[in-house]
């Protein structure tokens, strides 16, 4: 057992075994080692009951150590290999002693391989440390009351160079440490921020995939709904002509049918495609809400002429399902409309609007002059035929109030997407009809301060020549606003 727990250090006894091992070594013949001899050299030649467990950085056994092979070790894997190259054994209580006033700064490496080779271990084992001697006694004289201050300062200062210049390569080896270490951990962020990046993508792709299906799931959902809804109203119609039918044939039975009579069944032919309108108008018109943000632009010309007028009256031709009247209704605009359509008449009704079933001239000719305030008619000229389109004007410039307007909205040809295709989506249109056509047949009609007024612009569609997107992006819709004198 190596004695650890020496509370004084003594010279005399040192001195003695320093005597004695260099009196060992000069009695020595010199030994060289070249590794082909026949019984090869073991530094531990009592050692035989144990299995030394190696450090992490074993060090190799040698004929004769130098103090520096043990220096380049250090903390736990220093104590292994001093043990199992010095006492050829593993560390016991005594090596976890060292182990703590070494990583304490009590005890510095030379002291404690000192120790280990100078004990009486040690010396049984005679393994030869070079280098050791004089860094052990200078270690030794160091812990003696006064002497060892003076020595241990004096030795600094001869070993200053020495010291300065270890310094810079601790230095140099903790600055090199810490940037492998930064670039190491450079590197393990930069794998993580591509692995989070490669998580995100997929969790953005599943959501997608995820909104795509349900948008897909929404779309099918809300066409079969439209659908069970056209069919309903296409039901619904065709009992109500049905009931008409058997009320008028029960009127006669058993006499004929009188022509009158015949007359009023073939007036149903005439709506006989109703439901299937409401249900395309459903289809592609677009919903109530988006028709109601369109039409909201024309407000302040209908404001600004009712503030002008007493008992004004809005009076809006082929209202379709009432977008247009209800925002005027919603604003306490007093308006009312006219359509061919019964289902949409019957809509509309349902929603609180003063909606008539009748046919927009023959209700225009029977009202009196300057009569009403403002005229309005979306998307209905481009159903008319010209004689039928001038007849709409002439009428409505009659019944306008003097300082009453006109506006009349329709597809926009000038849109090449909307002129060469949209357009004819509803095979009810005879024909577009261009904005300068438009706005002079309403000026020709007596119609002054005409203006023209571009909507709805396509702002899905981005080409890089500018003169090509303004044809395909100019406003899907336009209208035409006019002024009575």
């Amino acid at each position: 057992m190596i004695e650890i727990n020496t509370p004084k250090i003594n010279i005399d006894e040192i001195m003695s075994r320093i005597r004695e091992e260099v009196q060992q070594q000069k009695n020595k013949p010199y030994h060289h080692f070249t590794g082909k001899e026949e019984t090869p050299f073991s530094p531990c030649p009592s050692f035989s009951s144990h299995t030394i467990i190696p450090a992490a950085h074993p060090l190799p056994h040698k004929e004769f150590y130098a103090l520096s092979d043990f220096l380049g070790y250090h903390d736990s894997d220093f104590i292994d290999n001093a043990y199992s190259s010095i006492l050829c054994r593993l560390p016991d209580s005594g090596g976890e002693f060292y182990l703590s006033r070494l990583q304490k700064g009590e005890l510095t490496k030379v002291d404690i391989v000192g120790r280990l080779r100078y004990s009486r271990e040690g010396r049984s084992k005679k393994v030869h440390v070079k280098g050791l001697l004089l860094p052990f006694m200078l270690q030794s004289f160091f812990k003696i009351p006064v002497l060892g201050w003076g020595l241990r300062i004096v030795t600094g200062l001869l070993n200053l160079p020495v010291i300065l210049k270890n310094i810079q390569v601790i230095e140099n080896a903790a600055f090199t440490q810490i940037r492998l270490v930064k670039e190491e951990s450079e590197k393990r962020l930069s794998h993580i921020t591509v692995l989070q990046e490669e998580i995100s993508r997929a969790q953005s792709a599943q959501k997608s995939e995820l909104k795509e299906a349900v948008s897909a799931l929404s779309n099918e959902s809300a066409e079969l709904s439209r659908q069970i809804k056209g069919h309903k109203l296409t039901t619904l119609d065709m009992q109500r002509r049905l009931r008409l039918l058997l009320e008028e044939a029960r009127k006669r039975l058993p006499e004929p049918i009188s022509i009158e009579q015949i007359g009023n069944m073939v007036k149903e032919e005439d709506h006989l495609l109703d439901a299937m309108y409401v249900d395309f108008e459903n289809k592609f018109r677009g919903t109530r809400e988006e028709i109601k943000k369109r039409v909201k632009v024309y407000l302040p010309y209908v404001e600004d002429v009712l503030k002008a007028a007493n008992d004004a009256l809005v009076l809006d031709i082929g209202c379709g399902r009432g977008e247009w009247l209800e925002l005027l209704k919603e604003n306490d605009i007093p308006a009312r409309g006219l359509d061919l359509n019964r289902i949409m008449v019957a809509q509309c009704r349902d929603l609180g609007l003063d909606v008539m079933e009748s046919d927009a001239l023959n209700h225009l000719r029977s009202l009196k002059n300057n009569t009403l305030s403002v005229v309005t008619g979306f998307h209905i000229v481009e159903h008319l035929p010209f004689q039928t389109l001038i007849t709409l004007f002439d009428e409505s410039l009659r019944v306008l109030k003097p300082g009453g307007i006109c506006i009349f909205e329709t597809p926009n040809p000038e849109n090449l997407l909307v002129g060469a295709c949209t357009f004819y989506v509803d095979p009810s249109h005879i024909k577009p009809i261009p904005p300068q056509t438009l706005s002079y047949l309403i000026e020709a009609r007596g119609f002054v301060n005409v203006e023209i007024m571009r909507l709805n612009p396509n702002s899905s569609i981005h080409i890089e020549d500018p003169f090509l997107n303004d044809q395909f992006a100019v406003g899907q819709d336009y209208s035409i606003i006019g002024f009575k004198a």
